[in-house]
């Protein structure tokens, strides 16, 4: 029984651990999540429109019987309008509430393909002295400190006691050589934002949730409704 709650206690560290922006992203954030934002706009101009609502009555389909439908259908529009919103604001939350590095990347690749592109090694030196200071959350922030010091010194280049002893910087060839560390760098900068602000990411999915529940329960209602239309004939 131990052993047994042992196993859970260590799968639920693992889950909240783990728990980042990223792997839910797609979920309050994808094309049904970005449209329903001009739900409100256009919405109270449908759901009081007894046309549509004439629409969506499926009477043809089910042999023009509303008997088979648990929810009328302006109940069902309403259905389609509430979670919608729910969808729209679910998005909005994600916008205003998401760690900036998701400004550049929805998931790890891209936020690493897009540093790469565009960060600075001042930058890249903030995320070290950040890692170093806190400590390391994935194996990527595991590099050796020499080959940091290696990069760094290309990057920016070397101050000596002289001028004759300077040595420039060479950022394109520092990126280059040292593509591998900055990759892991950046990676590690990337999960250690993304599973910040958890909370916001909660009421993210609580939210999106109930809109989805809301959008499903019209759709099973017309399914019930033509599966009983179908063999009552």
């Amino acid at each position: 029984m131990r052993s047994k709650w042992q196993k859970i206690q260590s799968r639920w560290r693992g889950f909240t651990y783990n728990f980042t922006w990223s792997d839910y992203i797609g979920f309050f954030d994808g094309w049904l999540a970005r449209g329903a934002l001009a739900v409100p706009i256009i919405g109270y101009l449908i759901i009081f429109n007894d046309t549509t609502v004439g629409y969506i009555s499926f009477k043809e389909i089910t042999n023009k019987t509303s008997i088979l439908f648990y929810f009328e259908g302006v109940t069902r529009l309403r259905f389609l309008y509430f979670g919608l919103v729910f969808l729209g604001t679910a998005n909005l939350i994600y916008r205003w509430r998401r760690p900036w590095v998701h400004k550049f990347g929805k998931d790890s690749f891209a936020f690493v393909e897009k540093g790469l592109e565009v960060f600075t090694p001042s930058e890249y030196i903030n995320f070290h002295h950040t890692i170093r200071e806190e400590g390391h959350f994935t194996l990527s922030g595991k590099y050796y400190d020499s080959e940091w010091d290696g990069f760094r010194d290309l990057a920016i280049g070397i101050e000596g006691k002289d001028k004759s002893e300077n040595r420039p910087g060479h950022w394109n060839q520092a990126k280059s050589q040292y593509e591998y560390l900055l990759r892991n760098i950046l990676e590690e900068t990337f999960f250690r934002h993304s599973i910040k602000r958890r909370f916001s990411l909660s009421i993210c999915l609580l939210v999106s949730s109930i809109g989805y529940v809301l959008l499903l329960l019209p759709s099973l209602d017309l399914f019930q409704a033509v599966i009983r239309s179908t063999f009552s004939q």
